[in-house]
């Protein structure tokens, strides 16, 4: 495929499927600036520019993978009964940890893990396993760089897709403006503990369907 009509293709994809890339990860993002209490829009902005990078590395990861294998991998890996779970159960994990962390640093537990849940590779970490979600856009993706075929093409396809799905995202780089308000700070770890147990029990319905 030209080089010009891959780009479209990833961009019309990525611009008509980034509302519902935008409806999984805000809900993960989102509470993780909101509770946050250094409160600038440069460090809000610093914060989403790590958890894309970790979004980007997962996305350019499958292009290359699926663009060079193709339809095997889908044939003889178990994805989306071994990877998609593992993914779901340690995002869950991740948030929970994190509102925790943050609501009681008095603890000691707490205040050993802090300055790793405050470090940039954890918004890093969770936005690799948020671009590992298989999500009907991620899919549609994938079915198209394995129809493409080729390593390099599928890792443009999806750099492609992500910038496109990414302006979706745009209005979380202002959100330390709002987090300088308590309340807010507070329903940003209520929602990072929703959150949490949401994928948990994602990866546990997953698992147990499975297994019937």
């Amino acid at each position: 495929m030209m080089i010009p009509k891959l780009v479209a293709r990833a961009l019309l994809l990525g611009l008509s499927t980034g509302m519902f890339c935008a409806g999984f990860c805000v809900p993960l993002v989102g509470p993780l600036l909101l509770s946050d209490e250094n409160r600038s829009v440069r460090r809000s902005a610093s914060r989403v520019g790590l958890f894309l990078a970790g979004r980007l590395v997962a996305y350019l990861l499958f292009g290359l993978v699926f663009g060079a294998l193709g339809g095997a991998l889908s044939r003889v890996w178990g994805i989306k009964t071994v990877l998609l779970p593992l993914v779901y159960a340690l995002l869950g994990v991740l948030m929970i940890v994190y509102a925790v962390v943050q609501s009681f640093p008095h603890l000691g537990l707490c205040r050993a893990v802090s300055p790793r849940i405050r470090s940039g590779w954890y918004l890093a970490v969770v936005g690799f396993l948020a671009g590992i979600n298989l999500c009907p856009p991620f899919l549609l993706a994938v079915t198209t760089v394995m129809d493409i075929g080729g390593a390099w093409q599928g890792a443009l396809f999806f750099f492609v897709f992500f910038l496109a799905t990414s302006v979706y995202l745009l209005p979380l780089f202002f959100a330390g403006l709002v987090s300088r308000f308590s309340a807010v700070r507070f329903a940003g770890r209520v929602a990072a503990v929703l959150a949490g147990v949401y994928f948990i029990y994602l990866a546990a319905s997953i698992v147990l369907s499975r297994a019937r």
